[in-house]
């Protein structure tokens, strides 16, 4: 997990991805326009900013950033000093970023890229994507839920955003998927030990939907508990993936596929 680059370890926080690049194109206005200084300062080289958008709530403004091939929404505060990436949930639980993220990101230049779930080419052969669910079936350590014939591999990290948002998007689609969700510490040692606890876990499922809600475990984890997730992280990435979530599976001609980016309720339906 230690050579992961910068990159790799922002894109998979919510892909949150922001560079040191000094200016980019406002899709909104056509002008030049600068990164906001919190996230200028990471100094991840190549991102640029898509568009800028209204968010509707006071003193928070909204960004479409990209950087290599992936893309996604942020926040800052309105001075720019502060940034933020994750799920904003208005009244009655309505899950604010993922309207952000269906309204704004689907207009990006970068939206049928590879990265993006619902790209055209993900990036990987058939035979790789063969291998890689062969080898998850036969050799991850996975949470299981859902009732449904289908079955997905999600892999996932407690500390990402877009895990997050994908996991509340699944709660729909239970009666009609089975969904083993598989935990990695791409995040470093705190997503790590948050998916040591899951695999420590006497009811796993309720300790992961516990971390999905933003929550938190008493208690140190196992040894042997750390080493799973390390072995769960050393596999998916010896598969090529580096990023979070990313849904394996078999469609219904029983060929193996690998789908990038967090999926909504419908996207999951029509695997």
């Amino acid at each position: 997990m230690k050579n992961l680059t910068l990159i790799a370890s922002a894109v998979v926080v919510a892909s949150a991805l922001i560079s040191g690049t000094a200016t980019a194109n406002d899709d909104n206005a056509g002008a030049r326009m600068e990164l906001p200084k919190a996230v200028a300062d990471l100094g991840i080289p190549g991102a640029k900013v898509d568009k800028t958008f209204d968010t509707g709530l006071d003193g928070i403004n909204g960004w479409v950033i990209s950087v290599e091939n992936d893309t996604n929404v942020i926040y800052t505060t309105d001075d720019g000093n502060h940034a933020f990436i994750g799920m904003i949930l208005g009244e009655g639980g309505e899950n604010l970023t993922q309207a952000h993220m269906e309204q704004h990101m689907d207009e990006s230049q970068l939206a049928n890229l590879p990265q993006r779930s619902g790209a055209k080419d993900n990036g990987y052969s058939e035979e790789q994507e063969a291998a890689a669910l062969a080898q998850v079936e036969e050799e991850a350590f996975y949470v299981e839920e859902g009732t449904g014939d289908k079955v997905l591999y999600v892999v996932f990290d407690t500390q990402c955003g877009y895990c997050q948002q994908m996991y509340q998007a699944s709660r729909a689609v239970l009666d009609e998927v089975t969904i083993r969700w598989v935990p990695v510490g791409f995040m470093g040692e705190g997503s790590l030990h948050q998916a040591a606890q899951i695999v420590d876990a006497e009811n796993p499922v309720e300790v992961l939907a516990t971390f999905e809600r933003g929550g938190s475990v008493s208690g140190s984890p196992s040894t042997e508990a750390m080493n799973i997730v390390t072995e769960n992280s050393d596999l998916i990435q010896s598969l090529g993936i580096k990023s979070t979530p990313n849904t394996i599976y078999k469609d219904e001609n029983g060929e193996a596929h690998i789908k990038r980016g967090a999926l909504r309720a419908a996207d999951i339906r029509n695997l």
